[in-house]
């Protein structure tokens, strides 16, 4: 029985392994080649907009040529956005200026940033099927 329900356990955990998929964050437009882009990726909107929950995870991307790649792995399917700053200091941080305006190039993953506010989850969400790479060609707005 031992040997049973072990080989089970080992069959589900190399089936979930192929079942992954991955996401690659292609991130253009850094003004300089200075510090990394911090890259979230989320699957619900409460945590992209930072009122409760984590990210599912999160990649320091180094910038080179004013861009930078940020490839997350082992991604089950589903429903996810990606939100990306900057830290061109290195201090782990978004700075703003006293307007609460970024002072960092900022980006989402479907590149819809409104002027006024945040990006918001519902524009920015993208489906990740099983066993695929999907490849998100993100813009960093500067202020």
């Amino acid at each position: 029985m031992k040997l049973v329900f072990s080989t089970c356990i080992m069959l589900f955990t190399i089936t979930s392994a192929f079942a992954q998929s991955k996401v690659v964050a292609s991130i253009s437009n850094a003004r300089v080649d200075k510090g990394v882009c911090r890259v979230c990726l989320f699957n619900n909107a409460a945590a992209f907009t930072g009122k409760s929950g984590a990210p599912v995870q999160c990649i320091q991307a180094p910038v080179k040529g004013g861009t930078a790649e940020a490839v997350f792995e082992n991604v089950s399917s589903g429903t996810y956005a990606v939100a990306v700053f900057h830290d061109a200091n290195n201090n782990g941080k978004m700075d703003l200026n006293f307007l609460g305006i970024p002072k960092e190039g900022y980006g989402a993953s479907r590149n819809k940033l409104p002027l006024t506010s945040a990006p918001g989850y519902e524009e920015n969400k993208f489906t990740v099927p099983d066993k695929t790479t999907t490849t998100l060609r993100m813009r960093l707005r500067n202020l």
